[in-house]
């Protein structure tokens, strides 16, 4: 027991250390400014504590409960890479846009079955976000959201997102919504499950908000 949790911070140490010197790097070698790093510090900063997954729930962080779509590791359709598994804040879906408060986290199972903070998610509906803001696309880090439209493959109201992958390195960009490194199968990547699938906790699969489903599907909501 103590060997692995002395392994799990030192992982965290090392990707701690990385990820400082890759955003530096990354922020002087492509002329961006100041304040985007600045932002990427911040969330790195804010969200270092979701490294322990108890921490995320106790914070209203939660997987949606079976068989809602989003309570399965996701991965792309084609085979460039996964997500895994998303951990979603209903207090936080609203229209505001706050590097500090991603919607979502993203965590990677291992071989053993331990989650892994791998990434962020940040997410508005669009809906309410047109309402309020017209046409103007929410933007973070000097990124545009990515739209996503219904009728979708997780069965939700449109919305616009934008995954930032602060804690695991993404071959494919630091923005990128799927990693190549990241596999749902088992034996493949860094998400490796153990067996058929993942045994979720009911405590972990509880969280307070509602999160809005298609018409005629009612809501993803806790038991």
């Amino acid at each position: 027991m103590k060997r692995r949790s002395f392994r799990r911070w030192a992982a965290t140490l090392s990707a701690a250390v990385f990820l400082t010197l890759s955003l530096a790097g990354g922020v002087s070698a492509h002329g961006q400014d100041h304040g985007l790093h600045a932002d990427l510090i911040a969330a790195r900063a804010a969200t270092a504590r979701f490294h322990d997954v108890g921490q995320a729930v106790r914070a209203g962080y939660g997987q949606p409960p079976a068989p809602a779509p989003l309570h399965e590791c996701i991965s792309s359709f084609d085979g460039t890479g996964a997500m895994g598994f998303h951990f979603i804040n209903g207090n936080l879906l609203d229209t505001d846009v706050d590097a500090t408060k991603p919607e979502a986290l993203v965590y990677a199972p291992d071989a053993h079955g331990d989650r892994h903070l791998v990434a962020l998610e940040y997410v508005v509906f669009q809906a309410p976000w047109i309402k309020e803001h017209g046409s103007a696309m929410p933007t973070l880090f000097g990124q545009m959201f990515m739209a996503t439209g219904e009728p979708n493959r997780f069965e939700i109201p449109a919305f616009f997102s934008l995954h930032v992958w602060l804690w695991q390195d993404n071959p494919a960009g630091l923005f990128e919504p799927f990693n190549p490194s990241v596999s749902c199968t088992p034996g493949h990547g860094r998400a490796e499950i153990r067996g058929a699938g993942l045994a979720i906790d009911a405590g972990l699969a509880r969280f307070d908000c509602a999160i809005p489903r298609t018409a005629g599907r009612g809501s993803v909501r806790a038991a």
